[in-house]
């Protein structure tokens, strides 16, 4: 399983609600379109103004090739849009997970 993970930072703080909002509401609901996405959680690091990154999003994929098709449909590019309105991701990394992990 291939993991993005992507660290955030708000164009300004006070987009601070309306981007929770936004992921809770909109970016959360759209990957139940997006076949690729196995898991996709996004964790709230600061609100403070002068933090390097606001947020951290973690994406869980069946293969890149998969998520590249999905990074083309109108579903993606919407939340795209919608994103580099309020966001910027500023750090990406990525990686494959080693075994099956652990979850309780």
């Amino acid at each position: 399983m291939k993991t993005i993970v992507h660290k955030i930072r708000l164009k300004d703080i006070t987009l601070y609600h309306e981007f929770r909002d936004w992921v809770v509401h909109t970016d959360y609901q759209a990957c139940h379109q997006l076949d690729s996405v196995l898991a996709f959680d996004v964790i709230d690091v600061s609100q403070s103004a002068d933090a390097q990154f606001h947020f951290i999003e973690i994406i869980r994929l069946s293969s890149l090739e998969a998520f590249d098709r999905d990074m083309q449909t109108p579903v993606f590019q919407n939340l795209v849009a919608r994103f580099e309105q309020m966001a910027e991701v500023i750090e990406e990394i990525s990686g494959e997970r080693i075994g099956n992990g652990y979850q309780q």
